[in-house]
């Protein structure tokens, strides 16, 4: 393990086995550490409990100090990006810089009421027909799946890891997630957000740019689309190092935010 600590939240999934491909290329420069977060794959906790974000928040911490860190670089994609904004509101102390990529704040957007109802058609879909129908009316609004065979099978609705769970439990509470950015913006955390070139005006993007518009925070183009991390490994891993070396740390007189290109 080299450098400072880097903390990965996933999103839809849970499993920390999905940020294995950058992971690997990341640990040249820093701690890389992600996990299952609660409920998940090889986690522990209440199963039978919809997802609660200020608790994820506090695991998340958890993780950090348990690494005998303070502190860490945090990277959240999605549903993982949201849990790193409840962290930057609930716990800013232990985030030395912070990546919040492609978080789906519905919330958020205009006529956010549209978005709430395609949640809901998605939630519907899961009770009355299970996991394998909700991930196909879901993936109606992913955008940049198109370039490889892998990539059109999750356009099609393929599910990832603990899919049952992510539905049953987590989907709703994440997707109507509405972030407290005024104490975000006062606890004056490093951060950027960012979305991906692929994911064009997907919905959980133009998230990504409302939020750094009212955060008076950078917002970034990284490449691939929601789920490049996995897709364009290499690239992405540039990317993100080089959003978390523009991320610079606390002065005297604040903490400040100074990006380079990342792309």
């Amino acid at each position: 393990m080299n450098g400072p600590l880097l903390l990965l939240i996933s999103g839809g999934g849970g499993e920390a086995a999905r940020y294995a491909p950058i992971s690997a290329i990341l640990a040249e420069d820093y701690t890389v550490v992600s996990y299952d977060r609660r409920g998940n794959s090889r986690s522990t906790g209440d199963t039978t409990i919809d997802l609660d974000m200020a608790q994820q928040a506090r695991d998340a911490a958890a993780v950090i100090h348990a690494m005998g860190h303070d502190d860490a670089y945090v990277f959240g994609n999605s549903g993982g990006a949201n849990i790193a904004l409840q962290l930057a509101t609930d716990h800013p102390a232990v985030i030395r810089g912070l990546v919040a990529h492609e978080g789906p704040t519905t919330p958020l957007l205009p006529h956010a009421d549209t978005w709430l109802a395609f949640i809901e058609r998605v939630h519907a879909a899961f009770t009355s027909h299970g996991a394998a129908e909700a991930f196909k009316v879901f993936a109606t609004e992913l955008v940049g799946f198109d370039t490889t065979p892998q990539q059109a099978r999750v356009a099609a609705g393929e599910m990832p890891p603990n899919a049952e769970f992510f539905m049953a439990r987590e989907y709703v509470a994440i997707s109507r997630y509405n972030p407290d950015l005024d104490t975000i913006r006062r606890n004056e955390v490093p951060m950027v957000t960012a979305a991906g070139r692929d994911s064009a005006d997907a919905y959980y993007a133009r998230t990504a740019r409302i939020q750094a518009e009212r955060l008076g925070c950078p917002y970034i183009e990284f490449p691939g689309n929601h789920l490049g991390f996995i897709f364009e490994a290499e690239a992405f891993a540039t990317a993100l190092r080089s959003a978390l070396d523009g991320i610079k740390p606390e002065t005297p007189s604040g903490r400040s935010t100074n990006l380079r290109d990342a792309q």
